[in-house]
């Protein structure tokens, strides 16, 4: 999350020494913007990772929106203070790159950590399973399956019952 904000910051000094000449008043609002929504976006986030590692779909839905509408605020307030043609045509283009830029890195990251995520809950559970003393491969089910040594069968006929 300090990270978000220390991004934010970073932010908010390319955008007011590009915009600054334009309007004073449009690069306090994107700032204010910018770090009223950096920790709902860290929150909503982090939630929606945790909610897709869990496969719930419609609590993913609920985080994801509130992280994309934290994510595209400041840039479409930008937009928005320009609607009249206020700003040169290299405001935009940059604010359209860094929508996509950023976005797709934020996507790319989250993706990253569903999976990393992923693999830690199915790790922990194989480790679960191998505490219990069901982690072992048997041949065959029933009462005459016998464990498998090193994923291979054992050689003969399974012992009576």
């Amino acid at each position: 999350m300090v990270g978000v904000v220390v991004f934010v910051v970073i932010r908010f000094a390319l955008a007011y020494s590009a915009l600054a000449e334009e309007s004073r008043f449009t690069v306090v609002v994107f700032g204010l913007l910018d770090l009223g929504t950096a920790v709902p976006y860290a929150v909503g986030t982090a939630r929606l990772v945790t909610s897709l590692v869990d496969r719930d779909t419609q609590a993913a839905a609920r985080w994801g929106a509130l992280a994309s509408g934290c994510f595209l605020a400041p840039y479409l307030w930008i937009a928005w203070a320009g609607r009249d043609g206020e700003f040169p045509t290299v405001v935009y283009v940059a604010t359209g790159l860094f929508v996509v830029c950023l976005g797709a890195n934020a996507v790319h990251q989250i993706r990253r950590r569903v999976r990393v995520e992923r693999a830690e809950v199915a790790a922990d559970a194989d480790d679960l399973l191998d505490l219990r003393g069901h982690g072992e491969r048997t041949s065959g089910d029933g009462p005459g399956a016998r464990p498998s040594v090193g994923g291979q069968e054992p050689a003969g006929p399974a012992p009576a019952a």
